[in-house]
């Protein structure tokens, strides 16, 4: 998406970022947008996961309106 000029952002958990960020590189998107949320998340309780949802969706709006801010939430 990002190479054809459509706006994107990954959303990862912090487990999972340095993957993203080492897939993205070798493929030569370096750096990439990415919303880090906290891990793990198929645990918690869905109260708990529309919280962090609702309190983490302007950030990854931001990500992809904003592409030079690469990486929210480390």
């Amino acid at each position: 998406m990002l190479r054809a000029g459509k706006p994107a952002a990954v959303v990862v958990t912090q487990v999972f970022a340095n993957l993203a960020r080492t897939a993205a590189c070798a493929r030569g998107i370096d750096p990439i947008p990415m919303l880090v949320l906290p891990h793990p998340m198929e645990t918690r309780a869905p109260d708990e996961i529309d919280r962090i949802a609702e309190e983490r969706f302007a950030e990854a709006i931001r990500l992809i309106c904003h592409p030079t801010d690469r990486v929210s939430g480390k």
